[in-house]
Formats: C-alpha cells, sequence, structure tokens
C-alpha cells in the first residue's frame, strides 16, 4: 500500500497535482515487475493526469522496458472526487466500524485498557492502559468476521465458540493413545482460536456498545434519509441539534456533506443558515474550513451546478438497496446496510461490460474525463499476449475505506463474476480522518 499525504486535499483544494507523480512512478515499478497492463480504465482528473505521466514515462523509459508476459490484464484508475458520498457514510463491517470508532493504522488500533483488564488486574486496582492489537488475515477469526456487516458477527462468533468447544470435548472421546496423540498434536492451535475468540468477542462487545448508543443510531438514521434524497432542500433537525449541542464537528459535517452531495449542493439560503451556525457555534476561524469544503465539492452551493445529477446515478445504479440480507449477503450494499458505493458499482459494470462503453450515458454525469486506453508493449521487445488474464489492478486516487475493500472483495467471490482484483490507494480513509484533513484547527478543537 502505497501511503501518500492527503491526496483528495493537495489535488482538489490546493490544486497540488505533485504527488500524481508518486503514483505513477509506483505503476511504472509495478508493471516492470508484473509486465505491462494492455487496459488502462480511468475516471477522474487525476486519472487522467495520472496516465499521461505514464505514458510519457514508458516513451522515456522505452529501451529499458523488459519483455515480460502481461500478469495484470486491467487497470482502473478511481479518482475520490468521482464517488465523495461512499466516505461520508458510516461503514457498518465490523472492520469497518472498528476503523470508524477507533480507527486503524498500519493494520493496528489500540482500544481501552478497561474493557480488557483480567480479573487480577482489577483486584490489584491498576490503572488500565490502553490495548494495541493487531487486525490481520493471520488472525483466522478477524480473517473471517472483517467482511461481515456487524448484524452478523455476533452468530458468527458463537458458532465458533461452539466449534471451538466441541473440538475440545473431543479429548474425552480418545480411546486410545494415539487418539490422544492426536488430539494433543491439534492442542496449539484450538488454544490460539480460543484465545483469538475471546480477544475478538471482546472487541465486538466494545464495538456494539458504542453504536447501541442513541446519538450513533439518531446520526445512521439521518444519514440514510439524506443519501436517499428525503428533505435535503431544508434545514436538518439533526443537524442543527449536533450543532447546538456542540457535538464534534466532524460528526456534523459529515451529515451536511451527504445531504450536500445528495442534493447536487445546497439551496443558497440553506447553505448560508448552515455556515452562520457553524462560526457561531465552533469558531469563525471555521471560515477557512468552509472554504475548503467548498473547493473539495462536499459542502457546495446549487449555484455552481443546478443539475440534478445525483439523483439520476442513485437510480441509474441502484445505490440505494431497500431490503439487503446482512445474513448472507447477495448484494455489495450489505457493507453500508442499504447503501451501495459508487466506485464499486461503477468496477462491477465495467469488468463484466467490458469497459467504459456500457455506461457511458453515466459517466458524463461523474467528474471526468472518462477515458479506456490500450497500453501495447515495446514492439521490437516481442510482448507476449495476454488473453485468458482476467486480473484487475483497482487503483484509488484519494483513499478507499474498509467497505470498499470488503464489496470488492465480495464482487470477487461472486460465481457470475470472473475476475480477481488487486486493491491499491493512496490511503485507507473514513469519513473522520479525511474531513480531519481539511478542518481548520483552532483553539477548542
Amino acid at each position: 500500500m502505497l501511503v501518500l499525504p492527503p491526496l483528495h486535499r493537495e489535488t482538489a483544494v490546493e490544486s497540488d497535482d505533485s504527488c500524481l507523480y508518486l503514483v505513477a512512478r509506483s505503476l511504472m515499478l509495478i508493471q516492470s515487475y508484473f509486465g505491462t497492463i494492455p487496459n488502462v480504465i480511468g475516471i477522474g482528473p487525476s486519472s487522467k493526469k495520472v496516465y499521461d505521466m505514464i505514458v510519457r514515462m514508458r516513451k522515456e523509459n522505452a529501451a529499458y522496458e523488459k519483455p515480460l508476459t502481461p500478469q495484470i490484464e486491467n487497470l482502473v484508475l478511481i479518482d475520490r472526487r468521482v464517488d465523495l458520498m461512499t466516505p461520508m457514510c458510516t461503514q457498518l463491517t465490523y472492520e469497518g466500524l472498528i476503523d470508524e470508532l477507533f480507527g486503524i493504522k498500519n493494520n493496528m488500533t489500540s482500544f481501552p485498557g478497561k474493557f480488557f483488564q483480567t480479573e487480577a488486574e482489577k483486584k490489584e486496582e491498576l490503572s488500565p492502559k490502553a490495548k494495541a492489537v493487531i487486525l490481520s488475515s493471520a488472525d483466522p477469526i478477524f480473517n473471517n468476521a472483517r467482511d461481515l456487516n456487524f448484524n452478523a458477527v455476533g452468530p458468527y462468533l458463537s458458532k465458533k465458540a461452539r466449534q471451538i468447544n466441541a473440538a475440545y470435548e473431543e479429548r474425552h472421546d480418545a480411546k486410545c493413545l494415539s487418539e490422544l496423540k492426536q488430539f494433543v498434536s491439534k492442542l496449539p492451535h484450538m488454544q490460539a482460536e480460543r484465545k483469538s475468540l475471546e480477544l475478538q468477542t471482546g472487541i465486538a462487545s466494545l464495538v456494539k456498545t458504542r453504536i447501541d448508543k442513541k446519538m450513533f443510531n439518531q446520526c445512521l438514521l439521518t444519514e440514510q434519509l439524506l443519501r436517499e434524497g428525503i428533505d435535503v432542500d431544508k434545514p436538518n433537525d439533526h443537524i442543527e441539534e449536533l450543532i447546538y449541542t456542540k457535538a464534534p464537528l466532524v460528526q456534523v459535517l459529515r451529515l451536511m456533506c451527504i445531504q450536500s452531495i445528495a442534493a447536487d449542493g445546497l439551496k443558497p439560503k440553506l447553505l448560508e443558515h448552515y455556515k452562520r451556525e457553524i462560526l457561531q457555534g465552533y469558531g469563525y476561524h471555521h471560515l477557512i474550513t468552509l472554504d475548503r469544503l467548498d473547493r473539495a465539492d462536499l459542502l457546495r452551493s446549487q449555484e455552481r451546478s443546478p443539475r440534478k445529477v445525483y439523483p439520476i446515478i442513485r437510480s441509474t445504479l441502484n445505490l440505494i438497496v431497500e431490503r439487503v440480507d446482512e445474513i448472507e449477503p447477495t448484494d455489495v450494499a450489505y457493507v453500508h446496510s442499504g447503501y451501495a458505493p459508487l466506485t464499486v458499482r461503477l468496477i462491477n459494470w465495467m469488468s463484466q461490460r467490458s469497459g467504459l462503453r456500457s455506461i457511458a450515458d453515466m459517466v458524463k454525469h461523474l467528474p471526468g474525463p472518462a477515458f479506456h486506453e490500450k497500453q501495447q508493449p515495446n514492439t521490437n521487445k516481442g510482448g507476449a499476449d495476454s488473453s485468458g488474464n482476467n486480473h484487475t489492478l483497482v487503483f484509488f486516487l484519494g483513499g478507499c475505506t474498509y467497505a470498499e475493500i470488503t464489496a470488492l472483495r465480495f464482487l470477487a467471490q461472486q460465481q457470475n463474476t470472473n475476475c480477481s482484483f488487486t486493491i491499491a490507494t493512496t490511503k485507507i480513509i473514513n469519513g473522520n480522518n479525511f474531513l480531519e484533513t481539511i478542518i481548520e484547527p483552532g483553539t477548542g478543537e
């Protein structure tokens, strides 16, 4: 994973494209190991700039290009500006919620120590220390739970506990020395699983205590109504309540941004009303914050673009799924309990229908340009045919969420999808850390 400074802020807010050079260099390095990628599909201004840099770099390095058989068939470049709604929405997968509530950095997160104290520590009244936890696929229980909707995590952990207990009970059925020896050989693995289960059960319980709070559920309901386009042209009662109670600013701005994106910009009077409330409630230094949000297309006026585009996209790509099965999902919308990430819908359509041609009418509504280019290996190097390979490298420029990663994993596992994905991004983001790079710090923040 290539970790860069906040690319969306630098490109969209500060008009600084220098970080895109590092993306282009990383893709050139990938091609030096895995061959020239024949098909390059891109959507968004940063995607086009990265591709143009790659074309120029290939010309400059033509004499050094290796004759490798392409192992990657498609490269999909997705500019974060194409889908600003998804990072604003609350992720409802197990891993996504951990990131939302506690933050995950380099596969590590920390939890309040008091929830993981042993009985001995409680008796000695030792002050609890924060518990650092590595979250990776090396832990089989976390690996199986990470992509589940949180409503499916409890049943999974309960099932796993029964399986582990049943495995321990097998020792009573051992009738000879060889059977007992076989049980003993499994014991280290079973003990590791039990320890992992205890950890993940503790984390899940901690997450549940947070999401059961009234404030969390009110915010979740508000964002669901707003992204469906309900009452987006008037002041939202819950947003105003959050401002009056001095809720964390990032929480208020996430809902405002969802309302602005769903309405393709707020009506001028409504936008001025929100701005006035923010400045009076959180400080006038946030004039800078509001200006940055405007330049980032997160909180803007309808006067800039009066056309209603988002409702068309939402309907055409079926972003809102009313009846989604969270336990045994059949649609990627389960990652947000009824909302399918626009980026993943686009990638799914492109992979199933061979590129942008099938969604040309849709792409014209998105921040452009959109392109589908062919890359040819150096002819005098004898580039080999890559037919039969259907591996796609998806590169998110400006960050992607754990929910989007989960949704792409889900797509790759479907029987009707003859495609595998590798995901690259400039950063793993969520709504909080995405906005925190834009919010102007000040006294009391």
